[in-house]
């Protein structure tokens, strides 16, 4: 899937939107065939790619927004005050059937918690805010989680008033339509997360009351599912659901952290849990989730401020990467928030203290190594994204060939076998990593590795 790239209004107001255009083997490479091994002598680009900056073109520089962006584009009516949670989606009301350029518009919505507001792009041309603080409609108290569709819909949680808001974007600006938990059968508790389900509802983590809960979008409710035996108190939701319009494997599985963030769990359609992230899961002393977000591939991404990196697992909760550190530089975060991600084109927005990132979803590669066996090339690799692989070969005795060439293959520990056209001793392997969309064609990873072998005269 490949990405038309073109920058959108909302890039040049706040700089961050902008369109982007094998077998399981033990990481123990000594069960790889007996035979030449090669060495990484080169790792081009030498920093972590699971993400990766936009293009210049697209961002003018702008990859980071702070305070000073939003006082510039937004007249000073605002300023950041304890953000919160980030939701993405591209509008059905921009978009054009006849046009094929309006579908990368998209639409951010950021939860600017401490003034009681939700900021937004109200075209690709402006910015805009809906709320204040307070209790009345149209206001919020300690708001946390939001989420959002192509439809319109918009659901924040409403924490300080033990309510979730149920707004509607007509292609324009947010208004309020309902409040959900205020009345019988189910009032909510301090909820902290909410996530939509295509066409029917929106599920809330009732964080107060311990529990789950399902309201239909016309505020009936349709489900709970108590979680006094596994979770005391849930927190941090994200969602992979059948009917979502960018889904590779059509999953149905939700994910919940706790409140303290210190675990995550997969529940399955009955709720049932099927599997668990600790903070040993990862190799980490300590876990503090914030918020949560699924992309194309069902994979989940998760904000750490703990670390504050960004951890990133597949739809079963295997760990795949980790990405970032705490700090003010490039792929560094200070006291990192909110995630969403656009899932069809990758498009990521991270959420920090005072502002915000934007990347686009990348791939990365680690224990990467090769075997030569005669005609045959073993290779070893860990892969952190579903990824395009291109293989590059060099014989000691002069020739190159590209035996490999974008090869499809999954994300985690992967072992390809390639049939080479010599059994000539190879010097130079080249291992080319590159996502399959977002930044495909954009951004790609070569590890070069070298076999010790003389040279052929």
């Amino acid at each position: 899937m490949r990405v038309r790239i073109r920058a959108g209004a909302f890039l040049f107001l706040l700089g961050l939107v902008a369109v982007p255009r094998g077998t399981a083997v033990p990481q123990d490479p000594s069960v790889l065939p007996a035979g030449t091994n090669a060495r990484i002598v080169r790792v081009q680009p030498g920093y972590d790619t699971s993400l990766v900056f936009p293009t210049f073109l697209h961002t003018w520089g702008m990859q980071r927004a702070g305070p000073t962006h939003l006082r510039i584009f937004m007249g000073g009516r605002t300023r950041f005050d304890d953000p919160q949670g980030v939701a993405v989606t591209v509008l059905d009301a921009w978009d054009d059937p006849e046009e094929d350029g309006d579908d990368d518009e998209v639409t951010v919505y950021g939860v600017n918690s401490g003034r009681g507001e939700i900021i937004y792009n109200s075209s690709m041309y402006s910015l805009d805010r809906y709320g204040s603080r307070g209790s009345g409609q149209g206001q919020f108290l300690e708001p946390h989680g939001i989420d959002a569709d192509p439809d319109g819909n918009v659901v924040v949680a409403d924490t300080g008033n033990d309510r979730v808001a149920l707004l509607f974007n007509d292609g324009r600006v947010l208004n309020h339509r309902a409040y959900l938990g205020e009345e019988e059968p189910v009032r909510l508790s301090a909820p902290y997360d909410v996530a939509l389900a295509p066409r029917e509802g929106v599920w809330v983590s009732d964080s107060g009351a311990g529990r789950l809960v399902f309201f239909g979008l016309d505020g009936t409710l349709r489900r709970t599912v108590e979680l006094d035996t596994v979770m005391t108190e849930p927190g941090a939701l994200a969602l992979n659901h059948p009917l979502q319009r960018w889904s590779y494997y059509r999953d149905n599985a939700l994910f919940v952290a706790s409140r303290e963030g210190d675990e995550i769990l997969r529940l399955d359609s009955q709720g049932r849990v099927t599997a668990r992230v600790t903070a040993g899961s990862v190799g980490q002393r300590s876990l503090q989730v914030r918020y949560m977000a699924t992309d194309f591939y069902c994979n989940l991404w998760v904000t750490d401020a703990a670390t504050d990196r960004i951890l990133k697992f597949d739809r079963d909760l295997h760990f795949l990467a980790s990405f970032g550190q705490r700090g003010r530089k490039d792929r560094q975060f200070r006291d990192v928030r909110g995630i969403g991600i656009w899932r069809r084109f990758g498009q990521t927005f991270i959420a920090e203290a005072e502002g915000a990132q934007y990347y686009w979803v990348g791939s990365d590669a680690r224990d990467v190594v090769a075997v030569q066996q005669g005609s045959h090339l073993h290779l070893g690799l860990f892969l952190t994204e579903y990824s395009y692989l291109t293989l590059r070969v060099r014989y000691a005795g002069g020739g190159q060939r590209e035996p490999v060439r974008r090869r499809s293959v999954r994300a985690g520990r992967r072992s390809i076998e390639v049939d080479l056209d010599s059994d000539g001793p190879l010097r130079w392997v080249e291992v080319v990593i590159e996502p399959t969309y977002s930044s495909y064609t954009y951004r790609e990873k070569v590890f070069t590795l070298r076999f010790d072998v003389p040279e052929t005269r």
